[in-house]
């Protein structure tokens, strides 16, 4: 690694780490970023300036209660889409095509399920103490990472993914994050293009008390964690719990108004509530 390189990755490490004590805020890259990501990939994969793209989808319908933006589609006037992670945490290109535009009304089962990964994997790692070094120098070194992605045919981060025994066009990376998340999927798919067969949904946390901003929120397996978001999406709450079923949450220094609680339990998973303060 270069000189430079080695400072922007420190720069970029650094700037994870003071953020929240290690948990970087949801949306931490921006839909204007992602999409000035997403136009310097198609002007790399032409080799010319190419019309701007185009906003169409964001995954946020597959997240834990519709609270986060996992990833951003953008579509090419030229044809094509590409799939920049809204977390910098993960890593930035998760899937692309240069032949198709990404039509949401048209996503089979097998590609919700694909993009449904990717989405848990993204909402896991935000709240995740570890820094993923890896992905940190992919959003640093971003042009390389274009070009290794689009000129190395035999890269062996993305496999090619077809559909109705059609020709392969797409390429899809085969983790959104390099740490793995030993959770149980809250939907599952099956590949029959009929429907979804079965969705297992978390349960939402009861809510045993709300006094002047004080709240206690149980479930009927061990809480480790509540992280507290409000409703711009900023993290306000932050706390570990151990060998306890009811968590106790203190927002009486807040402000009033609606506040979105996930309490991570015992075996990774996130459970949602809405808290009125």
């Amino acid at each position: 690694m270069g000189k430079l390189k080695k400072i922007l990755f420190a720069v970029t490490a650094c700037g994870l780490i003071s953020a929240g004590g290690n948990f970087a805020h949801a949306e931490t890259i921006g839909q204007k970023e992602a999409k000035a990501m997403a136009q310097k990939f198609f002007n790399e994969s032409r080799n010319y300036v190419t019309p701007p793209v185009s906003y169409v989808y964001n995954g946020k319908d597959l997240t834990t209660q519709r609270l986060f933006t996992p990833f951003y589609v953008f579509n090419s006037p030229a044809g094509g889409f590409v799939i920049v992670a809204a977390e910098n945490k993960a890593f930035p290109i998760l899937g692309y095509s240069l032949k198709e535009n990404f039509d949401m009304e048209k996503m089979t089962p097998m590609v919700r399920s694909i993009l449904a990964d990717f989405s848990r994997d993204i909402e896991m790692i935000r709240y995740d103490s570890r820094i993923p070094s890896d992905a940190i120098e992919q959003w640093t070194t971003y042009p390389e990472v274009v070009f290794d992605m689009l000129k190395n045919p035999e890269n062996e981060d993305y496999y090619a993914v077809s559909f109705d025994g059609e020709e392969a066009v797409w390429m899809v990376r085969k983790v959104a994050t390099e740490f793995d998340f030993d959770i149980e999927a809250p939907v599952e798919y099956s590949f029959a293009p009929s429907e979804i067969v079965s969705v297992a949904i978390p349960e939402t946390p009861i809510v045993t008390s709300n006094i002047a901003g004080h709240f206690a929120l149980s479930l009927p397996m061990d809480i480790q964690r509540v992280i507290v978001y409000d409703v711009t999406g900023m993290m306000v709450e932050n706390r570990k719990y151990q060998n306890t079923n009811v968590a106790h949450v203190d927002l009486a220094s807040h402000p009033n108004g609606f506040y979105i609680a996930l309490v991570i339990d015992s075996d990774g998973v996130g459970h949602a509530v809405k808290l009125y303060r």
